[in-house]
């Protein structure tokens, strides 16, 4: 394992200032073995000084802490103060960059996490005590709905793999258009709890999040390979000079000029926002570097990768409040949030995988305060 190179992804990682590659990279490296010594040794090395909270749902989770951190002798074993059959409590330390790290390991083992930068009084026992699950909810999966302008509709989450129509071919992985002399139009919509990829074709990729949907041809002609979107859609674009690709989001026509680019155009958000991460994108007069973002005839330099955490399968949040929180929860869960009385404003930073169940999501970040009670398709958020 290259030292030096793990603890230059590890301080990038904490600076939230990864590339995509570099983040898979890291991923690899912290889960060899042999990495877990590495990097405790480099925890002593960091600036350990701020209030953090940290979900450690299982046993190993908290063996694997404190392997990493070194610190099993300093608190009573977790195991002898958990309830069965309910998550193990929320545990506060005095970490600052650190936990975050800490919080990759466990990600890659296959397990949920969240931090919190903004100090709270209060424990979430005490949060938890207020907070009542009545039937919890699922995380989404792969599936959507595809309908032709022949009029054939298919539903991608039980269709078998292989053809399932002249010209288009299903798999695992996704959904791929075959150019077939003859053309059609097409539409594939992700409901609430659904993603689905892609592969249109001339080859360029596409992912679907969930309350999403794209029209497009079968057979790209004319002077352009036009593409409409509602919702958010991450795109690999196979560059073509002599037949641009264009997205028309909203009031907006993203044209690529050789690129990989997020477009959120969820008619619930504040505006369409195309990331670039890859290449270069033109929107009207604007022409987009990777690491900028153009909203409403403006352009803002932003981590790209926060843009496509979700096509890696997390949640990121960065200075989101509670609404903004909820939008993303309640699309990829498909529940309808509710609030009663007066909401607090506040501010969420932290990342979580879209693998776990919504009473983990909603347990992880009750230590913000949130009071909540969740009966299947419906969160009620209460003050």
């Amino acid at each position: 394992m290259d030292n030096l190179r793990l603890k230059s992804l590890l301080r990038k990682y904490i600076g939230n200032e990864l590339s995509p590659a570099e983040q898979a990279e890291f991923f690899e490296l912290a889960s060899d073995p042999k990495g877990l010594k590495r990097l405790r040794a480099y925890a002593a090395q960091l600036d350990i000084a701020e209030h953090q909270i940290l979900e450690l749902p299982k046993q190993k989770s908290d063996d694997l802490l404190s392997e990493i951190l070194g610190f099993a002798k300093q608190e009573p074993a977790l195991e002898n103060r958990k309830v069965q059959g309910v998550p193990a409590p929320v545990r506060s330390f005095s970490f600052k960059g650190w936990i975050v790290a800490a919080a990759v390991i466990i990600c890659v083992l296959g397990l949920g996490w969240f931090w919190q930068l903004t100090s709270h009084k209060g424990s979430n026992l005490e949060n938890n005590a207020r907070n009542l699950v009545i039937k919890d909810a699922m995380p989404g999966q792969s599936g959507a709905v595809l309908t032709l302008s022949t009029g054939q509709t298919y539903l991608l989450d039980t269709a078998s793999n292989g053809v399932i129509s002249p010209g288009i071919r299903k798999s695992d992985q996704a959904v791929s258009v075959i150019a077939e002399p003859k053309i059609y139009e097409a539409t594939l919509e992700t409901p609430y709890g659904r993603v689905q990829q892609l592969v249109l074709s001339d080859g360029t990729k596409v992912w679907l999040n969930a309350g999403s949907s794209l029209h497009f041809p079968s057979v790209f002609t004319g002077a352009q390979r036009r593409v409409e979107l509602t919702g958010e859609a991450y795109f690999e674009v196979v560059h073509n000079e002599k037949q641009p690709f264009v997205v028309v989001a909203g009031s907006d026509e993203i044209q690529d000029l050789g690129t990989h680019f997020d477009v959120n155009a969820y008619c619930d958000e504040p505006g369409v926002k195309t990331t670039l991460l890859e290449g270069s994108v033109k929107i009207g007069r604007s022409v987009l570097s990777p690491g900028q973002m153009y909203q409403d005839g403006k352009i803002t330099k932003v981590n790209a990768s926060v843009a496509i955490a979700w096509v890696a399968g997390f949640f990121h949040f960065e200075n989101a409040d509670l609404p903004a929180v909820m939008r993303q929860l309640g699309r990829w869960y498909n529940v309808e949030v509710r609030y009663e009385g007066q909401i607090k404003p506040q501010k969420f930073e932290g990342e979580m995988q879209r693998s776990l169940k919504l009473s983990q999501v909603l347990k992880l970040i009750a230590g913000m305060g949130i009071h909540y009670t969740l009966n299947g398709q419906v969160l009620t958020i209460r003050s």
